[in-house]
């Protein structure tokens, strides 16, 4: 593997070209980099009494200068930085922070708690893993030092003068650890799946701001190509055996393989010193966190340009590189790496990782590359999709299987996502080098209509030699080295926890559905931006399928999250009814459980949840410690007596004609059991588009799942207006499971 050092010299502020130099790579804070790495001891790495490694990185919240897309610019960031460290580790390691919060007095016109004193924060760490928040009855939720997001920071020093701090510590699930059927696997044990994840503020209410405005990085599990793998060249006569030697060809593959993180960012400016094709590093601009909207509220109609020779230019694509305006005293930069417009140059003979995050508090990217020349679209090959490959975890001997890999034209990837893109330059010849641009196509979100932008471009130097080497994906091996022990189901389950509703009776096929509702209101009378709706509901029996919104919740009144029993109404709950005035979370309110027996988890695994978006908008759901993916048309019908909609995406039967991106709300397919490629696949967020239904499967079965998170839509200004909800996930005691 070969990765681009790091142009970083400090932990603070870097200058470096705004525009077209080749893309930058962010400090690695990992066990090969601890101490020579340009954090300092920002990044620490300690060995445990397993022998394996506890990477430590210190995040220190600050309102703080620095340079972005050549302008200097005060945002709420990290260190410093717009340019935040990766986090390197292995599976069977533990990811460790220590978060400080010095960040200045501001008053957030979303909070509905606290004081703009406190200006608190807190720290998802990490978005995508299946690990624990460590924060399960009876300790408080506030107090877990897992992934555990309801931590209470606030601003300012102890009495003795110290940052106000919190120290998280998060066990990576290694070999053997984590319980396979999560992805849905046969009944053993994997490792946490490599990938790429990502850490951010989860401060609700005033996580857009804070993400915005720097507070989010990179998380790798896994070494950087650890996902790329030499396919089989299966033979004719025997296709149980391959003709090439996959070890070698995948060692080969990787060793032609540059790695580049990529860090999809986007920041609204006003008052700058000088136009964006200007700005040279000592440029300025003000930070504008309240402009959310695209085009913003007070200019309703407005069209993306930019601002040339007097006058704004709405129509030349080719001259938005990396921002657009409005006027010509205001810009939105979209960066990668805090870089307008970088390039990546491909020797011939290597291959590109890209490995790219959506770091964007609010924005989705409708991703293509495209040839700089002609126009023609180099396919994206996904070898990993929300920190996993899209395949379910395989046997041992079916670890050499060809998995086809993925390839796309184009790629949605919403806030949150991230894709591990391979760009290849060792197949064909050509001696002329070919330049292609990535962009995003411009996305209608409802009341957003982000534009079309041209991120980056990448250039395939002249190559000499065509590999016969194929990919494919380096799906998960499972291993039995303890078969699980299914227990006899007992007579009588636990007592529920306070606050909780009951789980899903897989007697009935029940299922979960969670809908999306515009406005909301507290049980005190608090409005809110979005609300939701969260029920356990019965299928009825009988000769003819139903759609499934003919369905009802079984006795809503025990089985409804929000419930008025004086008027016998079943009713939508924001965020904001949980949370109390010193920012905890109140659990004895009803919220969602999810039941995790000591035995065949018949009711936690392959949960159906059904997420209806009845608003006008485009929204992202998202929830945490899991993997997910689409049900089958066949999964509706067959098991849950639903009537699969006519069509199973947005485009329908013409995607060719499509102006739109392709979403699925489930999948045509079967699931093939012997054959983990064709597993459609796992996300961690998903699209809703508006007035759409998707039905997505998911499973609990895992130790480390249980505790308490929330799910919510990945666009954060959404999130931070009520669009959210607490989930808790709970195991029996050895004396309850004895009743």
């Amino acid at each position: 593997m070969k990765r681009l050092l790091t142009l970083a010299l400090g932990v603070g502020m870097v200058l470096w070209p705004a525009m077209a130099a080749e893309l930058v790579q962010p400090p690695i804070c990992s066990v090969a980099t601890a101490g020579v790495s340009s954090l300092g001891d920002k990044c620490t790495v300690s060995t445990q009494t397993d022998g394996r490694h506890r990477v430590k990185v210190t995040l220190t919240a600050e309102t703080h200068e620095i340079e972005v897309g050549g302008y200097k610019v005060t945002t709420e960031n990290y260190n410093d930085s717009y340019l935040t460290p990766v986090i390197e580790v292995e599976p069977g390691d533990t990811v460790a922070a220590h978060l400080e919060n010095l960040l200045a007095p501001r008053v957030h016109d979303g909070m509905s708690h606290g004081d703009e004193d406190e200006n608190p924060t807190n720290l998802h760490y990490f978005h995508g893993g299946i690990v624990s928040p460590n924060n399960a009855r009876p300790k408080p939720a506030e107090l877990g030092t897992g992934d555990n997001v309801y931590v209470h920071l606030k601003a300012g020093r102890d009495a003795k003068g110290n940052p106000n701090s919190f120290d998280l510590d998060v066990p990576i699930p290694g070999e053997g650890m984590l319980d396979a059927r999560v992805l849905e696997g046969k009944g053993g044990y994997i490792a946490h799946p490599s990938g790429l994840d990502w850490y951010h503020s989860h401060m609700h209410g005033i996580s857009s701001d804070q993400v915005m405005g720097g507070m989010s990085g990179l998380l790798s599990v896994g070494d950087a190509t650890a996902n790329v793998k030499a396919g089989c060249r299966q033979d004719p006569v025997d296709p149980s055996k391959c003709l090439n030697d996959v070890a070698k060809d995948t060692a080969d593959l990787r060793r032609e393989t540059n790695v580049r993180y990529a860090l999809l960012r986007d920041i609204p400016l006003r008052k700058i010193s000088k136009l964006p094709e200007e700005a040279d590093g000592h440029a300025t601009a003000e930070w504008d966190p309240t402009a959310r909207d695209f085009p913003p509220k007070r200019a309703p109609g407005a069209k993306c340009g930019v601002w040339k020779e007097g006058k704004l230019d709405t129509d030349d694509l080719s001259i938005r590189a990396g921002f657009c305006q409005l006027d010509q005293n205001s810009a939105w930069l979209f960066t990668l790496n805090g870089q307008r417009f970088p390039t990546v140059k491909i020797e011939g003979g290597k291959n590109l990782l890209l490995r790219l995050g959506n770091l964007s508090a609010n924005v989705g990217y409708w991703l293509e590359l495209r040839n700089e020349v002609d126009g023609t679209v180099l396919p994206l090959t996904i070898l990993g999709l929300d920190g996993v490959v899209p395949a379910r975890p395989v046997l041992p001997e079916q670890k050499d299987k060809p998995i086809q890999a993925n390839n796309l034209d184009n790629l949605l990837l919403m806030p949150a996502s991230r894709a591990e893109i391979y760009i290849r330059n060792d197949q064909k010849l050509h001696d002329k080098s070919q330049k292609y641009i990535l962009s995003t196509r411009g996305l209608d979100a409802g009341t957003d209509k982000w534009p079309a932008i041209r991120l980056a471009r990448i250039e395939l130097e002249p190559n000499t030699a065509a590999s016969p080497i194929r990919v494919a994906l380096n799906a998960s091996v499972e291993a039995f080295p303890n078969l699980i022990q299914v227990q006899p189901p007992v007579a009588e389950r636990a007592e529920l926890p306070d606050g909780c509703v009951r789980d899903l009776d897989p007697a009935f096929h029940e299922y979960r559905r969670v809908t999306f509702i515009d406005g909301g209101q507290t049980s005190t009378g608090m409005k809110t931006d979005w609300s939701m709706l969260t029920q356990i509901v019965r299928p009825r029996d009988g000769p003819d399928l139903q759609d499934e919104a003919d369905y009802n919740p079984d006795d809503p009144s025990k089985t409804t999250v929000g419930y008025d029993a004086k008027q016998q109404a079943e009713i939508a709950v924001p965020f904001e009814d949980y949370v109390q005035e010193d920012g905890t979370v109140d659990w004895t309110k009803r919220h969602v459980c999810i039941f995790i027996d000591h035995g065949s988890h018949d009711g936690s695994h392959k949960q159906l949840w059904v997420l209806y978006n009845a608003t006008n908008v485009l929204h992202n759901f998202h929830i945490h410690q899991i993997k997910f993916r689409l049900a089958t048309r066949k999964e509706l019908a067959e098991t849950y007596h639903i009537k699969p909609p006519e069509q199973s995406d947005s485009c329908g039967k013409t995607p060719e004609k499509c102006v739109i991106p392709n979403i699925k709300f489930y999948e045509e397919k079967e699931i093939d059991p012997a054959d983990p490629g064709a597993t459609p696949l796992w996300h961690d967020t998903i699209p809703l588009p508006a007035l759409s239904t998707v039905f997505i499967v998911m499973s609990f079965d895992a130790t480390q799942q249980i505790g308490r998170f929330v799910f919510h839509c990945h666009i954060l200004k959404h999130e931070d207006g009520g669009l959210m909800a607490p989930i808790e996930v709970w195991e029996p005691t050895v004396g309850a499971m004895a009743q």
